[in-house]
């Protein structure tokens, strides 16, 4: 019995040997698995760090690209008044003639060239007549070329004040177009850093994905030496029971021996007693002599 306890203990003492050293291996892969998680949060926070300064440069960025297409529409609007105002100037120019004033001075010369004529050149009457006539048909002629002159000089002061608005919107839309480039300029100098930040924000997604990796697979073997410890623990558990019952066992059946062992002395010593009264009896009653 002393041997088969002894064979006892001794398993007992070695599954706890082995409950302890899962145990310290899964507390050096949980510390292990801390510093990897450490590390990925540290690099979380710089990334995190970047994404705010990221999201504050893409704000500026914005509003900078805002105030160009803001500008650009205003570019676009008065150039495209321009335009219109030019195409409305051709239209004028087209109804223009261009020998207009010639033809009313050369009119007039005529005219008063007959008017000369008739007056001091003896002549027929019906060549006198004939005179009256042309210079009648050239005097409707003249007030025709001249009504007409007069609507081409109102055209051409229109044409005037056309080209100084013409002149005027396209000053404005060289004014709104130097705001479009220096607005352009400035977000683009933007992209290039929110570019950068990027670039930073990938490398640091690379590395925490990296120490992540690792935080993981080492916590794995972690949880796997914690089942293993706590598989052990039931194990040294069970058999800490098992040798309890044994030993509540053994227990029991020495009492039962030792009351056993002291009934069978207690009616021994009944019956001596039982033996020396019924001597004694004897002797009383003069039926034993010693």
């Amino acid at each position: 019995m002393e041997d088969e306890e002894g064979v006892d203990r001794k398993k007992i003492m070695g599954a706890e040997e082995k409950f302890r050293s899962l145990i310290d291996r899964r507390n050096e892969l949980n510390d292990e698995a801390k510093f990897f998680r450490e590390e990925r949060d540290s690099v979380n926070e710089k990334k995190n760090k970047v994404r705010k300064i990221l999201e504050d440069r893409k704000k500026k960025r914005d509003e900078l690209v805002k105030k160009a297409k803001k500008h650009k529409k205003k570019r676009n609007e008065y150039q495209s008044k321009a335009k219109q105002l030019i195409e409305f100037k051709r239209e004028k120019r087209e109804k223009l003639v261009d020998n207009l004033p010639q033809r009313v001075e050369e009119l007039n010369a005529e005219i008063k060239m007959l008017n000369m004529e008739q007056q001091t050149k003896p002549m027929s009457i019906p060549k006198e007549r004939e005179l009256i006539e042309r210079i009648k048909l050239l005097e409707y002629e003249l007030k025709e070329k001249e009504e007409l002159l007069k609507e081409q000089e109102s055209i051409v002061k229109e044409i005037g004040s056309l080209d100084k608005k013409i002149d005027e919107l396209f000053k404005k839309a060289d004014a709104e177009h130097e705001q479009v480039v220096k607005y352009s300029n400035e977000s683009q100098a933007f992209n290039q850093e929110i570019n950068e930040y990027f670039r930073e924000m990938s490398e640091y997604n690379g590395e925490s994905d990296e120490w992540h990796k690792k935080f993981l697979a080492v916590r794995e073997r972690a949880d796997y030496y914690h089942q293993r410890a706590m598989e052990m623990k039931e194990e040294v558990l069970s058999l800490k029971r098992a040798r309890a019952d044994e030993n509540k066992k053994r227990r029991d059946e020495l009492k039962e021996l030792n009351l056993a062992v002291k009934k069978e002395l207690y009616d021994e010593k009944k019956l001596k007693e039982k033996e020396d009264e019924a001597i004694e009896r004897l002797k009383k009653e003069g039926k034993l002599d010693i």
